[in-house]
């Protein structure tokens, strides 16, 4: 990460009353202003290449680590393209990174990362930072508000603002050696070592626009303005950054009244030890914390190039606090793998929209899943977890029925739920989505924003072949389980698919038997199946079209031989002899017929799927009547021999 220079031509001005984040983007569409300024231009090169986080020498042994991924939908695509020196392990230690963000933020632009892994010196673990910044207008009024990096400029634009070019760029150091090594693996890091995780999620973070354009030289502060000194680029982070007085006033470091751009004033603020986060997210999540009021920034009287402002202060959020990730220094055995509420704070305020990891933080109920309920076919369970001081007098779940209207299910007093799950029962087929409500003790009512879905289609299917034929043909039975709740009006349309990359193809409608107010166990026999391999199916479908799909079962009738024939039929023949030919493997099968003379009286080459029957008409209206060979020979093997008669 690095700090403000000059740059000439740019010209940004931040609104007195400037609206950012859920508030500004209800009323207005917000929109990219002007061309993307580099990150070498809006930040110094040299301090751009170092974040400033440092490794030290004592064993935190902490661990802050995630719950498991399951409970937690991603609400953001993270694409990274890994360098050619990253190996198998530290990408995997990075991936971990990326799964964490992924749940924490929402994007609706997938976020592109460059990641190499090359040698940055001894003193540096990583660096990145976004590799574009833009103006936004961010009111509507034609004006560009704020500055912004990449991927923040895109969730709340909701386009790519650059396709051509990644959203972050990540450098991580390839030479640590010794005391203080990687550790790449998902336990936590043992002593001696830094947690290669840690330090991807909290460079991911400053690519994610956890970055400032403040600098301090020679005592004088400043941040990047045009060559006139009146406009100014103000970054969606720096203009959340105050100074506190000590007499519990706060001034954003961006109020030229108080400290003019450039100006030494600005430099004594900006290493006073003194300077904060200011904003309604950020000051609602440091409550939750031992801290101060408002979140605490690294600022140490001597201005650290690449740690300054852009941390969290060190002192304050010590590793064994859910505040750490940011700071300026990562202890060895310090696992910390979660962005934390303060974090999650700024962000929010900086605009990002917020995934479920850290929107716990401002909800009553978070992290809503669904799951099927064992030995009870069409029932779920909802999950949630909720706020220590969430209060709350009653639940209910609304249900929506293939993309209709959400219509109440179920209501209950809080007193009667155990933990934090509900079960619905009998919901019959369909493509459900839940929404969670809730009632407080004060009469007030929220909803989660988080919405489950799940489908619930017949159960149980199962295949079996039955019986053979003199011919060698199968009976299969088919079965299936229709779960209680399923309407009258459903028809279940039985669907076969052969060999292994056919189209499934309907076969047979069977109707529903009244409401399925208990379970209903269903069959369908398929008589006369020609060896081979075949999948079914069961589409189930109400009677305004809406239809669910089982999970497809294998059917296998075998047969002797490389190459296999079924027919000719009708037989004797009098104008075409049709087969069916069946392949255990993907082969060529020369087919030829010839007469009790040994003549060869027809001859075709067939290329035949594996298991996978074909047809195959033979034109016999020009033959005499007699007895004829139809002789079958695939790949390196002779198949078949097979007699037929023609009668003319």
């Amino acid at each position: 990460m690095a700090r403000a220079s000059q740059l000439v031509g740019l010209f940004l001005v931040l609104c007195a009353s400037l609206l950012w984040g859920p508030a500004a983007l209800a009323q207005e569409t917000p929109r990219v202003m002007g061309e993307p300024v580099p990150h070498e231009r809006a930040l110094s090169t040299e301090r751009y290449q170092d974040c400033g986080l440092r490794k030290r020498a004592v064993n935190a042994s902490v661990s802050h680590r995630p719950v498991p991924k399951q409970s937690r939908e991603a609400s953001a695509t993270i694409e990274v393209d890994y360098g050619e020196n990253f190996t198998t392990e530290a990408e995997d230690a990075f991936e971990r990174a990326v799964d964490v963000w992924e749940t924490h933020i929402s994007s609706p632009v997938p976020i592109q990362v460059q990641a190499s892994y090359e040698a940055l010196g001894e003193g540096t673990l990583a660096a990145a930072g976004p590799n574009f910044f833009y103006g936004v207008d961010a009111t509507g009024n034609g004006e560009t508000d704020v500055f912004a990096g990449d991927a923040l400029t895109d969730a709340i634009v909701g386009e790519e603002a650059n396709p051509q070019e990644p959203d972050i760029v990540v450098r991580v150091n390839n030479q640590l050696n010794g005391p203080g090594d990687w550790h790449f693996g998902p336990g936590d890091a043992p002593e001696g070592t830094i947690d290669f995780t840690s330090v991807a999620l909290h460079e991911l973070g400053h690519g994610l626009n956890y970055i400032d354009f403040f600098s301090v030289d020679q005592e004088r502060g400043e941040y990047p303005s045009n060559t006139d000194g009146e406009s100014r680029i103000l970054g969606t982070y720096d203009r959340q950054v105050v100074s506190n007085d000590g007499e519990l006033s706060y001034r954003a470091l961006t109020n030229t009244s108080f400290y003019p751009n450039p100006s030494d004033e600005l430099g004594s603020a900006l290493t006073s030890n003194r300077v904060f986060f200011q904003g309604e997210a950020s000051e609602a999540t440091a409550e939750l914390g031992t801290g101060p009021a408002l979140p605490k920034l690294y600022a140490p009287g001597s201005f650290a190039g690449g740690s300054s402002i852009a941390h969290l202060d060190e002192d304050t959020y010590q590793p064994e606090t859910q505040n750490a990730l940011m700071t300026p220094i990562i202890d060895q055995a310090e696992t910390n793998r979660l962005p934390g509420p303060i974090m999650c704070g700024q962000f929010r305020d900086m605009g990002w929209p917020l995934g479920v990891g850290c929107e716990q933080y401002f909800q009553d109920l978070f992290a809503v899943s669904v799951q099927e309920v064992d030995g009870q076919s069409g029932s779920r369970t909802l999950s949630w977890s909720e706020a220590n001081d969430a209060n709350i007098q009653e639940y209910i779940i609304d249900r929506r029925y293939f993309g209709g209207s959400f219509e109440e299910m179920k209501r209950v007093d809080a007193s009667e739920v155990a933990g934090s799950s509900l079960t619905v029962e009998d919901l019959g087929l369909g493509a459900f989505e839940f929404r969670l409500r809730w009632v407080r003790e004060n009469g007030s009512t929220a909803s989660s924003p988080e919405r489950v879905r799940d489908t619930v289609t017949v159960r149980d299917v199962s295949t079996t072949i039955t019986g053979r034929d003199e011919q060698g043909r199968g009976t299969v039975d088919l079965s299936w389980t229709v779960p209680p709740g399923t309407s009258s009006d459903f028809l279940y349309r039985v669907e076969r698919r052969t060999g292994e990359e056919g189209a499934f193809q309907p076969v047979a409608t069977v109707p529903q038997d009244g409401d399925a107010s208990d379970e209903q166990s269903k069959q369908y026999t398929v008589k006369g199946q020609t060896p081979g391999r075949y999948e079914y199916r069961v589409r189930a479908q109400d009677g305004a079209g809406n239809a669910v799909t089982s999970a497809a079962r294998e059917a296998q009738i075998d047969f002797e031989g490389d190459v296999y024939a079924l027919g000719p039929y009708p037989n004797p023949v009098r104008e075409t002899a049709s087969f069916d030919l069946t392949a255990r493997e993907p082969q060529s099968v020369q087919v030829e017929v010839y007469n009790t003379l040994g003549e060869q009286v027809y001859a075709e080459q067939r290329e035949v799927r594996a298991q996978d029957p074909t047809s195959l008409s033979i034109d016999a209206s020009q033959w005499a009547s007699g007895m004829y060979f139809l002789r079958l020979r695939g790949d390196g093997s002779v198949g078949q021999t097979k007699k037929m008669i023609v009668v003319q």
